[in-house]
């Protein structure tokens, strides 16, 4: 990585009232003294309602860090961050937002259901609506005729698939997601990116995820923000000029390939430069 700051990121301008996400200059540091690190440099980018926006970058650049700033599992050094136009915490009470993280983390001694169901029991929700919500959200996901049965017995894949159902059981507008697929194989990866758009098409949520993936990024994204690594800076931001209705044969298009390329190429001289390795 060298000293130079990023090129200037030219974000179109969004309303206020349409911005979901609002990240200002945000820096993190952990640590002081001679143990001081710097996670995240004046990080600004903004995400509106019904975006698809990803934060893609090589392994330690900030992306995890900046989602849980998103998610008031961590508050900025400097900076501010808002989510639906007010302070994290306080839209985190006010559930405007679902977690999914890399690991599923369903309890094992509940079943499907109940593990769907949990975040609606904890606010007190009556049973009959509990299982109305439940029923739709298993039905969404594919699995309607799991929901009986119990997270050990279900493949990693599914257990994502109830994890998403899960983080969708309050009907939070914003949906956060950490890397939920890395764990993965290929073909089960790409099916549940075909499941990931289709969810945002039926429920019209907004989705700010993280990958490392170049390809991922390309095929599920509106926008794609990219980070340089050490200390993590918004190195640029692309929109995926790709059609909005993706298929698996969108990854075998010229069109595709070509975007790989132009990301790829973001960090080719640092990645030279600093013997940073390459990630996708």
């Amino acid at each position: 990585m060298t000293s130079q700051s990023p090129a200037p990121i030219h974000q179109a301008v969004i309303p206020s009232a349409n911005k979901l996400i609002d990240v200002d200059h945000v820096s993190v540091v952990f640590g002081s003294g001679s143990q001081q690190v710097t996670a995240l440099s004046s990080v600004t980018f903004h995400v509106a309602s019904n975006e698809f926006v990803s934060l893609l970058g090589p392994s330690g650049c900030g992306k995890s860090t900046l989602l849980r700033l998103v998610a008031d599992l961590l508050q900025p050094t400097t900076g501010s961050v808002r989510v639906a136009e007010q302070e994290p915490r306080r839209a985190r009470m006010q559930r405007q937002f679902g977690i999914v993280f890399q690991t599923p983390a369903l309890f094992d001694w509940r079943t499907i259901r109940r593990n769907v169901e949990l975040p609606l029991e904890l606010l007190g929700t009556p049973r009959k609506e509990c299982r109305r919500i439940s029923d739709e959200l298993l039905e969404l996901v594919g699995l309607t005729r799991f929901a009986d049965h119990y997270p050990w017995q279900l493949s990693g894949g599914m257990q994502q698939r109830v994890s998403i159902a899960r983080a969708l059981a309050l009907d939070p507008p914003l949906l956060l997601m950490d890397e939920p697929f890395s764990a993965l194989d290929e073909f089960t990866k790409e099916k549940l990116q075909l499941e990931l758009l289709q969810i945002k098409r039926s429920t019209g949520k907004t989705f700010l995820f993280v990958t490392h993936s170049i390809p991922e990024a390309i095929f599920l994204s509106d926008r794609i923000i990219v980070l340089s690594a050490h200390p993590g800076q918004v190195h640029s931001i692309h929109n995926v000029h790709l059609p909005a209705e993706r298929q698996s044969e969108l990854r075998e298009t010229e069109a595709f390939y070509q975007m790989i390329t132009t990301i790829r190429n973001c960090f080719h001289e640092e990645r030279d430069a600093s013997n940073v390795p390459a990630f996708g």
